[in-house]
């Protein structure tokens, strides 16, 4: 299966129109088309103007097949003329393509609040880094109450990173749990049997995201 994490930057005022157009219409051409709906978020901290999705195909081709169809669908056509007629709701796109890795679950949400985390791992450590998660961290996640939502390689470009997504209740859930989490012994005995050799983890980067009210 593949996956395309989509971010949409917003112009100025537009963020609204843009989630009533997904809400009352782009949605509806997706599933016209087959392609697979995983998830829509808007920040809960930070940039207020973004708009972030997932959607799943089943390869790179299925994706240019469905992907083509959805865009060339006078229905859709029609929809975006309209509703852009005082101009367009997007100022740009960002897209990877991932994969789920081995050890992650079926991408799934009970919770409120999910936090999207980004790792680049050290030159080499990669391997190491996924190990850990594999073995370890995600157990600890689940110890501590976190919901493991799912993991992900890139299928196309960056081969070092790793992207996560994790659940909580609220914001205040996420602060109590993170915080039980980093400071178990079994996590900094985990960490540091991983890290004789130096850490595996150069960069993270995070968002804290919350479901749109048409996300499934």
């Amino acid at each position: 299966m593949l996956y395309e994490l989509r971010v949409y930057d917003a112009r100025a005022g537009k963020l609204p129109a843009l989630n009533d157009r997904f809400a009352n219409h782009t949605t509806g051409f997706f599933k016209d088309h087959g392609i697979g709906i995983i998830g829509f978020w808007t920040a809960e901290i930070g940039t207020s103007n973004q708009l972030t999705y997932m959607l799943s195909f089943d390869s790179m081709a299925d994706r240019e097949e469905k992907w083509a169809a959805f865009g060339a669908d006078p229905r859709w056509q029609e929809v975006r003329a309209e509703t852009e007629k005082d101009g367009p709701f997007v100022d740009s796109v960002q897209n990877s393509f991932l994969r789920l890795t081995p050890y992650s679950p079926e991408p799934h949400m009970t919770t409120a609040i999910q936090e999207m985390r980004v790792y680049t791992a050290m030159p080499g450590k990669f391997p190491a880094l996924n190990e850990r998660f594999a073995n370890h961290t995600m157990n600890l996640f689940e110890k501590h109450g976190i919901e493991n939502v799912g993991y992900w390689t890139a299928d196309v470009g960056t081969s070092n990173q790793l992207t996560y997504m994790l659940g909580y209740d609220g914001l205040g859930d996420r602060e109590e749990k993170w915080g039980a989490f980093g400071s178990d012994p079994e996590w900094h005995k985990a960490r540091a049997a991983s890290e004789v050799d130096g850490p595996l983890n150069r960069r993270a980067q995070n968002s804290i995201l919350r479901r749109t009210s048409y996300s499934p």
